[in-house]
């Protein structure tokens, strides 16, 4: 796992570019157990299909837990303290076993105090051929980076 990002290293971050990913059946499968989530259009391929989609669909929701776990795996954590907002437009399904990538750019970054500071991102989701599955923003606070004051080496 890589270092700690704090939100001097995100403010004026690059685009980060990750995957490709896979949501397997066999994971939706498990969460659609633990969570509950039993709606049909995600637990059943009939279903899915008698509303015009080729299959069941992964949820909204596991595919913002999924890649905010993929940056924290394949990339580095953020000192995240707290969320303010997120939402998602859900352009196009998400069905299992299919291939995708994903990027998150930071929008704006504002210091909130010495302390801490606010980051907005935009995360979209697509597949090889740039068609996208997802956009997702999120308005997180994260922990600044320490000053810390010189040491001379000496216990006092």
């Amino acid at each position: 796992m890589g270092d700690v990002k704090y939100w001097e290293d995100l403010a004026a971050a690059p685009v980060r570019r990750f995957g490709p990913l896979v949501f397997s059946g066999a994971l939706l499968d498990q969460l659609l157990d633990l969570m509950g989530e039993k709606h049909p259009v995600h637990d059943s391929d009939s279903f899915a299909q008698g509303t015009d989609r080729r299959q069941r669909i992964v949820p909204g929701g596991f595919i913002h837990s999924i890649t905010s776990g993929w940056v924290v795996q394949h990339g580095s954590p953020a000192a995240i303290v707290g969320m303010r907002r997120f939402g998602w437009d859900f352009v196009r399904p998400l069905y299992p076993d299919t291939p995708f990538w994903f990027t998150t750019s930071t929008d704006r970054a504002a210091e909130i105090d010495d302390r801490i500071g606010l980051i907005e991102t935009t995360r979209r989701v697509f597949d090889e051929n740039d068609r996208t599955y997802a956009i997702g923003r999120m308005s997180v606070v994260l922990l600044r980076r320490a000053e810390r004051p010189a040491t001379t080496g000496r216990a006092q």
